[in-house]
């Protein structure tokens, strides 16, 4: 067994929950995917995240959100809007795109003991009542970046 299938066998990441676009403008992307795409109906929760991490330092980041159901999962899009965050990251990079691929998880500090184990840096962290979300930097062993979930339950 090679250091990825170890890992992934030790994260017991067994099905993906939700996929995360990062977009410049919320209200203009629902519009477009609802409109054009007929995807949706788009959910905007109101979520007041804390104890935000960014590479290890608090920070107090923030960003809007909304989501529509896949069926098999979620679809999930992020606006940055108080930097620094992963978000923002991503868009001056790459721009708009499919940024993370989500599993729903039960223990997330389990989770991270483990990563941290084997060297997978967080990258974005933080809490809400009902939740807490980890961003594994994974990009080299699969080429996107993971979020681990831990709620009670979604959004739609």
């Amino acid at each position: 067994m090679n250091k990825k299938e170890e890992i992934f066998k030790k994260l017991e990441l067994t099905k993906i929950s939700q996929i995360g676009v990062v977009v410049r403008n919320l209200e203009k992307t629902i519009e477009y995917y609802e409109n054009i795409l007929g995807l949706g109906k788009f959910v905007k929760p109101k979520i007041n995240f804390f104890n935000i991490s960014y590479y290890e330092n608090e920070v107090k980041s923030k960003w809007l959100l909304a989501f529509c159901s896949m069926k098999q999962f979620e679809l999930e899009l992020i606006q940055p809007t108080v930097e620094p965050t992963i978000y923002h990251d991503f868009l001056k990079e790459k721009g708009e795109g499919i940024h993370h691929l989500g599993f729903d998880i039960e223990d997330l500090e389990k989770k991270i003991s483990i990563c941290k184990e084997y060297g997978i840096q967080i990258m974005q962290k933080g809490e809400r009542k009902g939740g807490k979300f980890a961003y594994l930097d994974t990009r080299e062993l699969g080429g996107i970046i993971f979020e681990l979930i831990q709620r009670d339950n979604r959004f739609i």
